[in-house]
């Protein structure tokens, strides 16, 4: 883990934070923002077990009441609906597709994330689920070998002006001995940020400067990690905000997912569409 910050944006980055994360559920993401040892973090934390992916045994999935009940700060126990009284309004299977010159120009499907709304009323609960799949991105004969992609960030944009905004993660078995990752962090930031060892979970404005627009949610998702800790699926990764009555539709470029270097791969952005409120756009 050598690289420090990937795509960090100062324009437009305005003074907000979010909420430490304190609760099972989803947590809000305050504009009076949070302090933390040092300053002020755009980040909050959820389930930091398993070291931001660098723990070969994994993490430790959350649980609820009465079956446990331990690691699920910012976990919600269901994800039909997240809440009660939320209704599905749209749900979209979209490929993941990576075009670049590791590809040699390509277009190469990495993987897919399933993106959803649930509404109630004047709320909406923006949700996405990823996999990795079982391919190989670099093609250039300078790199042999298999290279699999790996998402350390999901971003989704369309929240200016649509506060309060929060975060939750729903954890869910697919079957045969696979789980999802956990989120560790999830901030109102356009910035991600490698988690090296040591480092405190909760990065400083100055390195991860806030946005109102961006929701940024740090994972580790690979079909075949190198550090051991292989998992290809996320968890669901939910924002709530206020929306609009109109049916959901795709914004161009909302969806982000980033390859971080924390086993010093490149560092790799997948722009996609994706659902977000209506009227919204991706600007930092």
């Amino acid at each position: 883990m050598q690289k420090t910050i990937l795509f960090s944006t100062l324009l437009g980055s305005l003074l907000l934070a979010t909420a430490p994360a304190m609760a099972t559920g989803f947590v809000n993401l305050r504009p009076a923002g949070s302090t933390v040892p040092g300053g002020i973090s755009a980040y909050a934390s959820c389930n930091l077990t398993g070291n931001f992916g660098s723990n070969p045994n994994g993490s430790t999935p959350p649980t609820f009441s009465p079956n446990g009940g331990g690691n699920n700060t910012c976990a919600v126990p269901k994800a039909t609906p997240p809440l009660a009284g939320y209704g599905l309004t749209a749900n979209t299977v979209r490929n993941i597709v990576m075009n670049n010159a590791y590809t040699l120009k390509q277009p190469i499907i990495v993987g897919t994330v399933t993106d959803r709304v649930w509404r109630n009323g004047t709320n909406c609960i923006y949700a996405a689920k990823i996999r990795m799949d079982n391919v190989d991105y670099d093609r250039r004969p300078v790199s042999p070998g298999v290279q699999y992609f790996e998402m350390n960030d999901f971003l989704r944009a369309g929240f200016k002006n649509r506060g309060p905004v929060a975060v939750a993660y729903h954890f869910t078995t697919t079957g045969g001995g696979t789980s999802d990752d956990v989120l560790y962090r999830a901030g109102l930031t356009f910035t991600s940020v490698v988690h090296k060892p040591g480092d405190k979970a909760r990065p400083l404005t100055s390195v991860a400067p806030l946005s109102q627009n961006w929701v940024d949610f740090t994972t580790d998702v690979n079909f075949h990690d190198d550090d051991g800790s292989s998992v290809r699926d996320s968890s669901w990764l939910l924002v709530k905000s206020t929306c609009t009555t109109a049916a959901p539709t795709a914004l161009s470029g909302a969806l982000r997912l980033r390859q971080m270097g924390q086993e010093e791969q490149p560092l790799i952005e997948i722009k996609m569409d994706g659902y977000a409120p209506a009227g919204a756009n991706i600007a930092r």
